[in-house]
């Protein structure tokens, strides 16, 4: 009898410790990822595999792209399924006033018999305004015509709050902002609070739209701006604080990306909550 009770007992302890431990929830509302590694050549699909196993193990649901290239999207959306589904990819069209009906024509193939449920909406161009690539009227039209060919999604695009100009709103059903505390000089420990403020006075121009952080992150390395200090300790804090804030956000982004131009203060390649080859920066991102 005392014999049974400690082999079951013995047996109950295996079967826990091989079950597979569950990410307590507060994890990362959702993350931006390029299919890219550090010199910039594309993933492969087990490589975007991994990555999507590896955001699903860490709590984070939604998967945020930029562009066609890469055979990214249809690649993700088949590591979705084979990791289980449970996740939602924001899909993407990259503007810039060359490629843009490639982009369209790619996307129409990509979302061809998909299932919709893994499709969060469609992002038309990241920063096309603000970085001076096209007009705030020639987004519109682009927003209008990829809603009109793509019936049953949600569409809009991603600017700065400085960026979006009244008709991109008006043309988009929801509106994905990119508002980075680093860049408004603030501390780490300020940060969440930084975005807060940023949200709320953009807000009052998205009228009665659904908005959605486009991107929100961090740096590792480069130069202070004012009171934002790149590196991990920061990371780290924004990290936390985010996981507890109830925001809808991207976090920007997945890994480094070395293939990137230092620009503004050396910055742009070390946003990743992972290093080039892959090492998590932070404890709270494994």
């Amino acid at each position: 009898m005392q014999f049974s009770f400690i082999f079951a007992f013995l047996l109950i302890a295996g079967l826990v410790q091989a079950l597979p431990t569950k990410r307590a929830s507060g994890g990362l509302w959702g993350i931006t990822y390029t299919g890219r590694t550090s010199d910039g050549t594309c993933h492969s699909p087990e490589q975007v595999s991994e990555f999507v196993k590896r955001f699903k193990d860490n709590g984070i649901q939604n998967i945020r792209t930029y562009s066609q290239e890469c055979d990214q999207l249809p690649n993700i959306l088949k590591a979705i399924e084979k990791n289980g589904g449970g996740m939602k990819v924001l899909a993407a069209i990259w503007l810039d006033g060359n490629n843009d009906q490639e982009e369209i024509a790619n996307l129409e193939k990509n979302l061809k018999g998909v299932n919709k449920d893994l499709i969060a909406g469609i992002a038309v161009g990241n920063e096309a305004v603000h970085a001076g690539l096209m007009d705030a009227s020639g987004v519109a039209s682009k927003i209008k015509e990829v809603k009109k060919k793509f019936s049953g999604f949600k569409v809009g695009s991603v600017d700065t709050p400085d960026g979006y100009q009244s008709d991109m709103v008006d043309a988009s059903d929801v509106i994905y902002v990119n508002i980075h505390p680093f860049f408004g000089g603030v501390s780490a420990d300020e940060a969440v609070k930084n975005l807060r403020e940023q949200l709320s006075r953009f807000k009052g121009k998205a009228g009665d739209k659904e908005v959605v952080i486009g991107e929100v992150g961090w740096p590792t390395e480069g130069e202070s701006n004012g009171s934002a200090k790149p590196g991990t300790e920061g990371l780290s804090k924004l990290v936390k604080a985010l996981s507890g804030s109830g925001l809808q956000y991207y976090f920007f982004e997945s890994h480094d990306s070395k293939w990137k131009n230092g620009g503004a203060y050396g910055i742009e390649p070390h946003w990743g909550l992972l290093d080039s080859q892959g090492k998590s920066k932070i404890p709270e991102f494994q």
